[in-house]
């Protein structure tokens, strides 16, 4: 059976590491990490070049 589990996370370095190693160490397999939310503090002019 599959299940969906959503995680909200600390943006610190090393968090996608110790989440995947915690599923691992269980013996389960990430069948994907699909959903990857990107935040972007940037000036309007960076992205008229």
């Amino acid at each position: 059976m599959k299940h969906t589990i959503s995680v909200l996370v600390e943006n610190r370095p090393g968090v996608l590491a110790r989440i995947s190693g915690l599923f691992s160490a269980r013996g389960f397999n990430i069948d994907s990490l699909a959903c990857m939310t990107i935040v972007v503090d940037a000036l309007d002019e960076m992205w008229r070049n």
